[in-house]
């Protein structure tokens, strides 16, 4: 099945009063008064308001995705039932905007509705962070970090595409995960990833048949030491940060014992949880398997941690690395 294109939707939605069956929405415009969109692989995003002038984030698919309908019930059902706090509520509508496509048939395609967030992405926040050198709140950052991963293995669900752009910091210095696409839970056991994440976050041994509840294992660990990294040197972000990672990259992973990798540098820190960390990381991305068996005692350990050095050898965090 093919899709419109973005500008496609852009010309439905400049009518959104006559092209949609069941919502009722005024789309925010830009300074060239169109409707204003953020765009993705598999989508854009459309800033709308409903009747009560509430923002709205209206999700528009651009490439097919397989079992879309299927997946998205399942976790629009699963955010419903289960109200996880780093989930935000959403409605899969199936047959909802009525386009005029130059590429695809003329006719209703879905959308996905959820809130607009207010607040800034993780990477936003991190940039702010680093520049003010600000360590106590990168440690902040990295426990909040460390309880919203273990909430995810908790739950035997996985987000799929870990991320600095898909994580959101909402008033009050919570963590609100957005972009679902890539979303595993028990009931789709059987059905292969449709998307891979991104390369700067996910193992390099990704297929699309890993598709399980250990999906999230490697972004979880690449962000938690992430932050933990620059909670001792923010300066790491300004050298490392290329605007699609935090300051790890796909290289890092694909060749972890290079002198040039970032995941060697940080093996020499004097902080013991930086570098069991970085151990753990460097160990995964030389298996074919993308799970990482002590995860939970890492982000475990994760929920603990200040802007002290813990620079002693003993006793050690986990218990499977290696000492040396």
């Amino acid at each position: 099945m093919s899709f419109p294109l973005i500008t496609d939707y852009r010309k439905a939605l400049a009518n959104a009063k006559t092209r949609f069956t069941t919502l009722e929405i005024t789309p925010e415009l830009d300074q060239f008064q169109q409707p204003l969109f953020f765009a993705g692989n598999f989508a854009g995003v459309f800033r709308v308001r409903d009747l009560q002038g509430h923002p709205l984030a209206l999700k528009c698919f651009t490439r097919a995705m397989p079992e879309l309908e299927r997946r998205y019930r399942a976790i629009a059902r699963y955010i419903r039932t289960n109200r996880p706090a780093c989930m935000v509520d959403l409605s899969y509508l199936p047959r909802e905007v009525y386009v005029t496509s130059t590429v695809a048939t003329s006719g209703d395609y879905p959308v996905v509705t959820m809130p607009w967030l207010e607040g800034r992405s993780l990477g936003a926040a991190i940039r702010t962070i680093c520049s003010k050198g600000n360590r106590q709140a990168l440690a902040a950052l990295t426990r909040a970090w460390a309880r919203l991963c273990l909430d995810l293995l908790e739950r035997g669900v996985a987000h799929g595409d870990l991320k600095h752009d898909n994580v959101i910091i909402v008033p009050g210095s919570k963590l609100k995960l957005i972009d679902y696409d890539s979303m595993f839970l028990p009931e789709m056991k059987g059905l292969a990833a449709n998307l891979l994440g991104g390369v700067n976050f996910q193992h390099p041994a990704r297929k699309p048949r890993h598709f399980n509840a250990t999906l999230d294992h490697f972004s979880m660990l690449v962000i938690l030491l992430s932050l933990r990294a620059l909670t001792f040197d923010p300066d790491l972000f300004e050298a490392h940060h290329n605007g699609e990672n935090i300051i790890l990259s796909r290289d890092d992973f694909l060749d972890p014992d290079s002198s040039k990798s970032m995941l060697r540098q940080l093996l020499r820190t004097r902080d013991r949880y930086t570098r069991e960390c970085a151990m753990a990381l460097i160990k995964s991305c030389k298996q074919e398997g993308i799970m990482i068996p002590g995860i939970r005692s890492i982000l475990t350990a994760g929920l603990r941690v200040d802007t002290v050095e813990r620079a002693a050898e003993p006793p050690r965090l986990f218990s499977f690395l290696p000492l040396r």
